[in-house]
């Protein structure tokens, strides 16, 4: 039995040994699982911190400027010939979405407020001597809709206004939604809003000559087509300026004879593509060889190429292929990288003839905070944004959103630099 005793002991005391070896194989393993964690994470914080710095510097890099003279003979601020200097602004198509319509209604007192949206990014397009974009919606009496057949509370128009666009064009494939009434009912509004309207031709004044500056700049607008358009009547379709070869011809001629710089908004190409289409380059071509001095599309919904190409006379004409949305709630990540597009006209004062001198860009991006935020939707610069997360100001966008801007800068540096 003593013999029992002593063998029961020596179990026990190998199985506290073990138990002892155990724990101590457990803490070093735990211990060494520790040491890879945290030094995981220096690394990585380093990593992070590198990585920081990097963009930091790539955000620094000025990618925004497009064209700028290589020759600036801007006269002497002593000679009596002083240049003149016309700055214009432009953005993209201009649409209020079904998603916006919600966020922007205020139920307590019935009424929509789309002044968040803009309140970011009023600074960067208000120094400009004209602002331009494109309406794609309408403002009649029908009830709201942000698809299908397009119609915005008139608030939402008010709110574009406030933001600082002042001249827009109404010819796009939604002009027509509701008929020839509906196309005169929004025109009376904008107008009666302080827009200046291009597009129509609801009256016999299909071009807008506008004088900034002591210098004469036409307005021309054109739409590829409209929705629905085999089912439009003769009058809807004659309303609107859907683009024909050979009235385009005469507005430019009666353009250049009347003004001294044209510019021409294109609503064209394919949606969601980042290049412009054959048709596109063709009228493009077109367009030049009738005197546009520069030609600004939208509709594709995303960013398309930009380029400087030679008329006739050997001088430059600029084309924005696409511009993009200027706001929207489309659920595409391209469509949400937008720009403000800068351009600047030089009036010689030596022989008085206006040339393209300079033209820029400041990127945008439609932030969506989610359904529950009380401003779903806000525009946002971009860069500016970018660079004050990667200089520490982590609590102004999430690691997702800030990640989303610096693809959304790649792809603007990319596709608009992408000229022949």
């Amino acid at each position: 039995m003593a013999r029992n005793r002593r063998n029961k002991r020596t179990i026990r005391k190998l199985t506290d040994i073990m138990s002892l070896k155990t724990f101590l194989i457990l803490l070093a393993i735990l211990a060494v699982i520790i040491l890879v964690c945290v030094g995981t994470i220096s690394y990585r914080h380093i990593q992070d911190e590198k990585l920081l710095a990097e963009q930091r510097e790539e955000l620094n890099k000025e990618i925004e400027s497009i064209f700028e003279e290589t020759i600036q003979n801007i006269a002497d601020t002593n000679s009596n010939t002083r240049d003149n200097i016309i700055r214009l602004s432009a953005v993209g198509d201009i649409l209020c979405g079904e998603e916006m319509l919600q966020d922007a209604y205020r139920q307590d007192s019935e009424t929509y407020s789309f002044e968040p949206m803009f309140q970011n990014i009023t600074s960067f397009i208000q120094r400009s001597d004209i602002i331009l974009g494109t309406m794609e919606t309408s403002f009649t009496a029908n009830s709201y809709s942000g698809y299908g057949n397009r119609n915005s509370p008139k608030e939402f128009a008010q709110a574009v206004k406030n933001s600082g666009v002042n001249l827009v064009s109404i010819s796009t494939n939604h002009s027509l939604d509701y008929g020839v009434e509906g196309l005169q009912e929004t025109k009376d509004y904008l107008e009666e809003l302080g827009f200046t309207t291009v597009g129509d031709r609801l009256d016999e004044k299909t071009i807008e000559i506008k004088t900034v500056k002591d210098t004469r700049i036409a307005f021309l607008s054109y739409t590829y087509g409209v929705e629905n358009q085999e089912n439009k009547s003769q009058e809807e379709l004659e309303s609107l300026n859907i683009f024909n070869k050979e009235i385009s011809k005469e507005e430019l001629e009666h353009a250049n004879a009347n003004a001294e710089f044209t510019i021409v908004i294109m609503h064209w190409g394919d949606d969601y593509a980042n290049e412009p289409s054959q048709e596109q380059k063709v009228i493009a071509e077109f367009l030049i060889d009738n005197g546009a001095d520069v030609i600004l599309g939208n509709h594709p919904a995303v960013i398309q190429p930009m380029e400087i190409k030679q008329n006739k006379e050997g001088d430059n004409v600029f084309i924005a292929y696409s511009l993009g949305n200027y706001i929207s709630s489309i659920n595409n990540e391209n469509s949400k990288v937008e720009l403000v597009l800068n351009i600047e006209l030089r009036k010689r004062g030596e022989d008085g003839k206006v040339v393209l001198s300079k033209v820029d860009y400041t990127p945008i991006y439609v932030l969506d905070n989610g359904q529950q935020a009380e401003n779903r939707y806000e525009l946002i610069d971009m860069k500016g944004t970018a660079k004050a997360y990667a200089n520490g100001n982590t609590e102004i966008v999430s690691k997702e959103t800030y990640e989303q801007l610096l693809k959304g800068l790649d792809l603007l540096e990319e596709v608009v630099g992408q000229t022949e």
